[in-house]
């Protein structure tokens, strides 16, 4: 079987097909995957990691707002859906698999056409718009949350409970005292400027009450140093923040559904900062609901 996983331009809709694979390979060693992602997102480096071939596909989008692809969007669509129908053609696969984007919106209608299964995954409590283009073409649909025509699953992750390594491990792996608390700040897959802002303009009153390990992002790192009970970097792989998982006894995270699933899965106490008027103010509203994390404004 071949499964073709199509989506990307940022972590949040990568890591959830990541761990659908990981499990998929698990039951069945001879399973094979491809990737549909956009040109630019970091979904290029985690599948080239992963070993799964990736193609790019362009990203044909109407931006809410005045913009120069306002008139360039019709001759983007009909690029994107050339590339798309040229790459089913191409991978012949038996089944197209999303979390969102609107990459997939071309590659799942050109799937669909062909009679291939399509399934999709909302990740987010406000369905997006990607998903609504295509929902009527996939043969399954599923949510997050409680949604109207979808069913609910929980949102795959990464990282099992059973994959942590010791905490005393995982606190010295990042040079933190496993006797003191320690507090993970994560910003989702591109960092959060006022995140970081939050850390490095109070660091030292927040070095008097705990230890940290900062996940700034990519190109995100002025004015911040590690020092003495401060472990930060641009960005954690796969097996450093499954240590810095396992170390944590808090995580301050954004509210992306990738980032959310996992401090769920793992039963790790989160504050939730979303972006302020974005999507992620509903997830993280829906998780103070739950009583899974604490919902602090920006």
């Amino acid at each position: 079987m071949k499964i073709l996983f199509a989506g990307g331009g940022s972590l949040g809709p990568v890591t959830p097909m990541i761990a659908v694979a990981h499990a998929l390979k698990r039951l069945n060693p001879d399973v094979q995957f491809a990737w549909a992602g956009t040109p630019d997102g970091p979904e290029r480096e985690v599948t080239r990691i992963e070993g799964i071939p990736f193609f790019a596909v362009p990203v044909a989008k109407l931006p809410r707002y005045p913009d120069k692809r306002w008139v360039t969007f019709p001759r983007d669509t009909l690029h994107a859906t050339r590339v798309a129908k040229q790459l089913i053609e191409e991978i012949k696969p038996d089944v197209v698999l999303s979390v969102g984007g609107f990459t997939a919106v071309p590659v799942i209608r050109a799937a669909a056409k062909k009679g291939i299964p399509c399934l999709i995954h909302q990740l987010d409590v406000t369905p997006t718009l990607s998903n609504k283009l295509v929902a009527a073409k996939c043969v399954s649909k599923t949510s997050s949350f409680e949604q109207k025509g979808y069913d609910q699953v929980p949102t795959p992750t990464r990282f099992r409970v059973e994959d942590l390594p010791g905490v005393e491990v995982a606190a010295r792996s990042f040079g933190l005292d496993v006797s003191r608390p320690i507090t993970l700040v994560i910003g989702g897959g591109q960092g959060a400027q006022a995140l970081n802002r939050a850390i490095s303009q109070r660091l030292d009153a927040w070095l008097e009450v705990t230890q940290i390990i900062h996940s700034a992002g990519k190109g995100k790192m002025e004015g911040l140093k590690p020092r003495a009970g401060y472990s930060v970097g641009e960005s954690l792989d796969a097996e450093a923040m499954l240590h810095a998982y396992a170390a944590a006894d808090l995580v301050v995270t954004r509210a992306g559904i990738g980032g959310l699933s996992e401090i769920a899965a793992l039963s790790k106490a989160g504050i939730i900062v979303p972006i302020p008027k974005s999507h992620q103010v509903e997830n993280a509203k829906a998780f103070s609901t739950a009583k899974a994390g604490l919902f602090v404004s920006q």
